[in-house]
């Protein structure tokens, strides 16, 4: 049975400022077992997915459209999301 998954949803918080957090969530995971996710807005995914990259913190998409492209304004898909660093989405 793989370890729980604890995620953090920011939602429609932060910037690019704001990375030095999730470093700061990565620097401080010693000794835990949960695997760990942070879910930024879709404009710092693929930032967030830099800044930790080489952490054992993985970046997911907080939605995906089915579809993988298209007149969808707004929308991401998951090949975006895989794109841009994003190893998981949260979906419903």
């Amino acid at each position: 049975q793989p370890p729980p998954l604890i995620a953090g949803n920011w939602k429609m918080n932060g910037l690019a400022a704001d990375l030095a957090e999730a470093e700061a969530v990565a620097a401080g995971l010693s000794g835990v077992t949960a695997r760990v996710a942070i879910c930024p807005s879709a404009t710092l995914v693929a930032r967030m997915a830099q800044a930790l990259k080489g952490t054992s913190v993985a970046v997911g998409g907080q939605d995906c459209r089915a579809e993988a492209s298209g007149a969808f304004t707004g929308d991401v898909s998951a090949g975006q999301l895989v794109d841009a660093g994003a190893s998981l989405v949260i979906l419903g």
